[in-house]
């Protein structure tokens, strides 16, 4: 879809993302991969197919960053950016000096949301007249977002405490004179607001939005990612055992190899070169990503195992992330259902036997290595590197 005027977008890649320890000590952000992809493939993908032959990416290393994301399109010109500054006002700053030619749409490189929100978003923003569109969504709990305050006077603020109201998108549509007011204001959102008094549009959508703040934001983008999935997506480049049973939507990439008596049960994702031993069972919203190995017998449920990660034999892990290249020697079990009143930021609560129930398994960094028959409670953080000895009870 493109509208008869020039479209341009510009994508906030941000850097590192303190807030995502202990997985990020050796790539930012926007380079962790779901479903074979990274992070800011899926904002990127979005400006694309609104017709956008023209992305402006900010962030802390451009060439990594851009060359990454760059390959997936063709056809689209893909603009790198090294960002001055590390806080969001830096980045803001910047656009109107390498996009402010027309109407811009800027996107967080870190929030996921459906096409249709961006849809939603420059429809409104075109019928509107205005200079500048918000794009936020109604949360029952604010704390942790940006908070779109729709008072007399407009603004957008980190909230700290449990609240509901709107929450921010990350998508930000703006024609030059927003832009020039943000530049000359220094990338203060709230100031540029300010000046523009009586003359915002605001739009707002009530489909799905995740916003990757913390590690375990990467299993609800993952759960909403895959709900589009109907049916099996089997490459023909890939080895799939005539004795492997696979149920609902699954996607195996190429290379990937299902061994005798695996059990995939969708949605699931097993990326390029992955391995599934014999009678494992991988289930309900996980992705293997590239040339990760599950063994035998192991149990893998909501999680997200990273690139050449390996999860040994007679393991389950469940609602987890397991670092790049990180072991799970085998026999180890982790423990996914959190005590009663642990809050964890933007975690989903699930509903068991009536009951409303937080899951949360292991954070494991990657390069870890978690020693033969280990257990791990909920919530449990293991650093980058760490080795954890056999027969530990991490607590």
């Amino acid at each position: 879809m493109m509208h008869h005027r020039e479209v341009l977008g510009v994508i906030l890649g941000g850097g590192r993302g303190t807030n995502m320890e202990p997985l990020t000590p050796y790539l930012d952000k926007p380079l962790i991969r779901l479903l074979g992809k990274p992070l800011i493939y899926y904002p990127t993908n979005n400006l694309v197919h609104l017709g956008l032959r023209t992305i402006y990416i900010i962030s802390r290393d451009p060439t990594k960053v851009g060359n990454e994301v760059g390959r997936y399109f063709n056809n689209v010109s893909i603009e790198n950016v090294g960002q001055r500054g590390d806080d969001i006002d830096s980045a803001l700053k910047m656009v109107n000096e390498v996009a402010g030619k027309g109407t811009t749409i800027i996107s967080f490189g870190d929030v996921v949301l459906p096409q249709e929100a961006y849809e939603l978003a420059l429809n409104s923003h075109v019928n509107s007249g205005k200079p500048v569109t918000v794009l936020m969504t109604p949360l029952s709990d604010l704390q942790g977002y940006f908070e779109v305050q729709v008072n007399d006077v407009i603004a957008i603020n980190k909230v700290s405490e449990h609240k509901s109201g709107y929450a921010w998108t990350g998508i930000l549509i703006a024609e030059k004179e927003f832009l020039v007011s943000l530049q000359d204001l220094n990338g203060n959102i709230n100031d540029a607001l300010r000046q523009f008094k009586g003359n915002i549009n605001l739009a707002l959508w009530s489909g799905w939005f995740v916003d990757v703040s913390y590690p375990w934001d990467l299993l609800s983008a993952i759960r909403y990612l895959m709900s589009d999935l109907r049916e099996a997506r089997v490459s023909k480049d890939s080895d799939v055992s005539p004795r492997a049973v696979i149920e609902g939507p699954v996607v195996v990439d190429e290379g990937a190899r299902i061994d005798h008596g695996a059990i995939i049960r969708g949605p699931v994702y097993v990326g390029r070169n992955a391995y599934v031993g014999n009678n494992a069972l991988i289930r309900n919203n996980t992705s293997l990503e590239e040339e990760s190995v599950v063994g035998a017998d192991a149990e893998i449920t909501e999680s997200l195992i990273g690139y050449k990660a390996t999860v040994g034999r007679g393991s389950f892990i469940g609602s987890s992330i397991i670092g790049d290249e990180s072991t799970i020697e085998p026999g180890v079990i982790t423990l996914n259902v959190l005590p009663s009143g642990v809050e964890v930021s933007h975690l989903s609560p699930v509903i068991i036997k009536g009951k409303q129930v937080a899951k949360l398994g292991a954070i494991v960094g990657p390069k870890a290595r978690v020693g033969a028959n280990s257990v791990i409670y909920p919530g449990s953080i293991i650093e980058h590197n760490k080795y954890v000895p056999p027969l530990s009870i991490l607590k």
